[in-house]
């Protein structure tokens, strides 16, 4: 499927896939306005940041803000680099890899032809290995050395299926961090070491105010994917934490 344009918060959206490009702006207008950046250039690190529709809504709302932005998905790699270049926008690093609690390479479950739906998508196949699903070798990061030494004013970690994970690797660092948005997935398959109730205990523990709201999975994977949430018990919540 060819590249295709759509204007977005005053920028340029290049895209692939219009329903869930459509689905992702629509959640990023609505993302939740708990946090106020102490400062006009705010440091923003987005896991998770798939063709960077929520780059570019912390641009908009914070134009001198600096966005580190992780997105392992190749193609939508692609486009969110390209969101990046084709606006001009200063200030935004993108990498190529996902977070996680190992340095090197894992397997990447997920749809990965062109003008497919990359939601959903992830490292752990109790969450990513769907109908249809094929695999990626894809570069890991631990998100500590992002982490380390620096003041972060909000982390986003939206990386379906690692977020407790990856929270355990960061949570000597997790002070440095003002305000964080956790989108957890969760699946009967994947309860044993990716938990709402256990993440939220992390986040306490490190000194945030949580308060927990379930989402709409219908908003946040392909509809293709119905059957699949239903068979394996599929449920997603959002975790923001603020100090």
């Amino acid at each position: 499927m060819a590249v295709q344009q759509i204007r977005y918060r005053g920028f340029k959206l290049y895209h692939e896939n219009p329903e869930a490009t459509r689905s992702m702006c629509s959640q990023g207008e609505s993302f939740p306005t708990f946090f106020s950046p102490r400062t006009d250039r705010p440091l923003i690190i987005d896991c998770g940041s798939n063709i960077g529709v929520t780059m570019l809504e912390w641009k908009h709302r914070w134009p001198g803000a600096q966005v580190i932005c992780f997105e392992p998905d190749p193609r939508a790699f692609r486009l969110l680099q390209m969101n990046v270049d084709k606006n001009d926008i200063p200030s935004v690093r993108c990498n190529n890899a996902a977070v996680s609690d190992i340095e090197g390479t894992a397997t990447f479950y997920g749809h990965f032809t062109a003008g497919s739906d990359s939601r959903g998508n992830s490292i752990d196949p109790g969450w990513g290995q769907r109908h249809e699903t094929g695999t990626h070798l894809i570069n890991c990061h631990l998100l500590s050395k992002y982490l380390e030494g620096q003041d972060v004013d909000f982390l986003k970690l939206d990386i379906e299926g690692a977020e407790e994970r990856v929270l355990k690797e960061i949570t000597a660092h997790l002070h440095r961090v003002a305000a964080i948005y956790v989108e957890v997935h969760e699946t009967k398959a994947t309860l044993g070491h990716n938990s709402e109730e256990r993440i939220s205990e992390v986040l306490r523990e490190a000194g945030f105010n949580v308060e927990a709201e379930q989402r709409d999975g219908a908003m946040s994977l392909p509809p293709s994917e119905r059957q699949w949430q239903g068979r394996v018990g599929s449920q997603q919540a959002q975790l923001m934490g603020w100090r």
